[in-house]
């Protein structure tokens, strides 16, 4: 195996940032380690986990939060009349990766991403980048600069492959140790749906349906997560407007979106986590399929091409058709607890045996060596 050194660029959410700094204001006494080091414990998102396995693995690999301005300012060599771009690429300059992962290709320009290939010149190291989004005219511009492109499902690979793009499946994964640190607890025999919903063309304007259905049924459930852009700019797939009663029991009802292990105590509370993919792309596999059943929680997902391929989708996550099918097997769940344990459990099981971060690790480094040979 080709030993290298891997280096991700990667970004967080500006709302999770907020939140976090909210809740750990002690912070300037601490070192650029230390603050690292209290974020990936937070286990927001991916962490640092890929990395984890990696350096488990023999790979020198490492993870920087380049938008994360309380931390990148107290980077050992960051000057206060610095800008975020310029400590980055002195953390490349002084870590000299072969191998550079962007996590978010939107959040670089053409001119930035070339500036970035060339700042260890005449080193030379190789870019690779991941995408799980819609694939337009802005991404397809950035793409030529890759090496490899990952993305999380079949469908985006063949979009993308069908564009010449060098595109590779790597799959979202579920991180074990995540269990030990949430706090066991009877659950809840109730739904919940923990995301947020940007209304918009190509987005979640689905997910506002999905709660409506929910309501105009009568099938508890409790959302957490924001809602940003404005109900009057949303319009469904018949041209129709969603009734303004259920706009307001959606946002009544709201509780405060959560973040890291949070968001996992959270999941932990309840026997069924409710999932809807994002209205682009065809293949789902979003993140929530695994953190619920790796979490133990029954999911409840859409159709998806790629379901059955993941799981058994009579024994280990219930799969609906319809809004209609998914609330009828919303009040199955909901009136048979003790068989919806026994999916939840059987989904834990597949998910912690297949798409742990060990796993993905190992399948990251069987595609990075192709660049190798």
């Amino acid at each position: 195996m080709k030993q290298y050194k891997l280096l991700e660029i990667s970004t967080q959410y500006d709302q999770y940032l907020s939140r976090f700094y909210n809740l750990h204001g002690e912070i300037e006494g601490l070192s650029y380690d230390e603050l690292f080091s209290v974020l990936v414990e937070d286990a927001f998102a991916e962490s640092d986990f890929i990395h984890r396995e990696l350096n488990k693995m023999g790979i020198e690999s490492k993870i920087i939060f380049c938008n994360n301005r309380n931390l990148q300012k107290k980077w050992k060599h960051a000057r206060n009349d610095m800008t975020y771009f310029e400590i980055l690429l002195l953390q490349i300059k002084d870590f000299r990766p072969d191998i550079v992962l962007i996590s978010d290709v939107r959040h670089f320009s053409i001119e930035e991403t070339k500036m970035i290939q060339e700042c260890l010149f005449p080193k030379r190291f190789k870019m690779v980048a991941f995408h799980f989004t819609s694939v337009n005219d802005a991404f397809l511009k950035r793409a030529a600069l890759y090496d490899q492109i990952y993305t999380g499902n079949r469908a985006f690979v063949k979009f993308m492959k069908e564009y010449g793009m060098p595109a590779y499946l790597l799959r979202h994964a579920f991180e074990p140790s995540i269990l030990k640190r949430v706090t066991k607890g009877e659950r809840k025999n109730e739904i919940c749906f923990l995301g947020s919903i940007f209304i918009g063309e190509n987005l979640h304007n689905n997910r506002v349906e999905m709660l409506c259905e929910l309501i105009n049924r009568k099938i508890p459930y409790d959302f957490y997560g924001n809602i940003y852009g404005s109900f009057e700019d949303m319009t469904l797939k018949n041209g129709s407007k969603v009734k303004t009663d259920a706009l307001a029991e959606i946002e009544r009802n709201r509780k405060l979106e959560v973040f890291g292990i949070k968001y996992y105590t959270v999941m932990n509370q309840y026997n069924i986590c409710l999932n809807l993919h994002a209205l682009c792309g065809g293949g789902g596999c979003n993140m929530r399929m695994f953190e619920a059943t790796g979490m133990g929680t029954c999911l409840l997902t859409d159709s998806k091409d790629e379901n059955a391929e993941l799981f058994d989708i009579s024994k280990e996550i219930v799969v609906y058709e319809s809004y209609d099918d998914m609330v009828q097997k919303a009040k199955w769940l909901l009136e048979n607890p003790k068989e919806t344990k026994e999916i939840a459990l059987a989904g834990q099981r597949r998910t912690l045996k297949e798409y742990t971060y060990r796993n993905k690790a190992e399948q990251l480094n069987e595609y990075l060596q192709l660049l190798f040979t």
